[in-house]
């Protein structure tokens, strides 16, 4: 009896440990390919925050569409370049911004390359990339007090053309310039009254306004213009190299005024009188 009884007693004892370890080995191989499957989400969801949810033809889509973008950007037709520039900025304004928020990867072999270069208000509510849905490596951003120009961000425009295939270089004025206001206010502290009088040309073309303090935001916003203006003509008058390739074809240069209230963005034209802009 005592033979019999201590199996029985060894097979009773066994049944409970085997239910425990069949159900530890089958959380194990759920675990094992939840995770698999999750790694392959990933592997292919990695490249672009836009993938979310999408399916392969979606995703194929979506980096077809982020290619072609590329392709516009850094292609050697400034022209074509410019009109880059001007769609990505549509697409911001659209609520539709593609390259910006996405992570997929810029060539390496385009990595040295900036197709643009901005002289911008140090006062620019929103930053470049997204107004105009590019990235931070596509583009060489100077920024100074209202737009103003000196002979060190010629240079560099100069060094940009030549030796990092920037093809458009937009000089983008913005809406509500602080530092434009300070001016149209007279503020006379410390050094301040330097950029009073560098903007003093800008100033003095907007005669028909008639208030001309920073409560007037059109006054503002029409000194800002004409600033950007005044900064292509003396990029133009300044270097002989910039005027040269403009008159050929090869760089586009061009003034630019942003309206953060609406959004938008609208070229200027240089070579209109600057009192046009002016209005009562």
């Amino acid at each position: 009896m005592l033979n019999v009884h201590l199996p029985m007693l060894h097979l009773k004892n066994f049944w409970p440990l085997l239910f425990i370890v069949l159900c530890f080995n089958g959380f194990l191989s759920c675990k094992s390919g939840g995770d698999g499957e999750r790694v392959a989400t990933d592997s292919l969801g990695n490249d672009s925050v836009l993938v979310a949810g999408m399916d392969s033809a979606s995703l194929e889509s979506a980096r077809f569409n982020f290619q072609n973008i590329l392709d516009s950007v850094y292609q050697r037709a400034p022209k074509n370049v410019m009109n880059a520039l001007l769609l990505g900025h549509n697409r911001y304004a659209k609520d539709s911004a593609f390259i910006y928020p996405s992570s997929e990867k810029i060539p390496d072999s385009l990595a040295r390359r900036k197709p643009f270069l901005l002289l911008t208000d140090i006062d620019l509510p929103q930053s470049p990339d997204r107004i105009f849905d590019m990235r931070r490596s596509m583009f060489i951003q100077l920024s100074s007090p209202a737009c103003l120009l000196n002979q060190k961000q010629i240079a560099v425009m100069e060094y940009a053309v030549q030796y990092s295939g920037t093809q458009v270089i937009l000089v983008l004025a913005n809406s509500n310039s602080r530092i434009i206001g300070a001016a149209c206010d007279n503020v006379q502290t410390g050094s301040f009254a330097s950029i009073t009088n560098e903007l003093s040309k800008a100033m003095t073309t907007t005669q028909e306004f008639a208030d001309r303090s920073s409560v007037n935001k059109d006054f503002v916003n029409h000194i800002a213009q004409n600033q950007a203006n005044l900064a292509v003509i003396e990029i133009l008058k300044q270097s002989p190299q910039l005027k040269e390739m403009s008159d050929n074809g090869k760089v586009i240069i061009k003034s630019a005024f942003y309206d953060g209230e609406k959004r938008s963005m609208v070229l200027l034209s240089p070579n209109a009188s600057i009192n046009t802009l002016t209005k009562n």
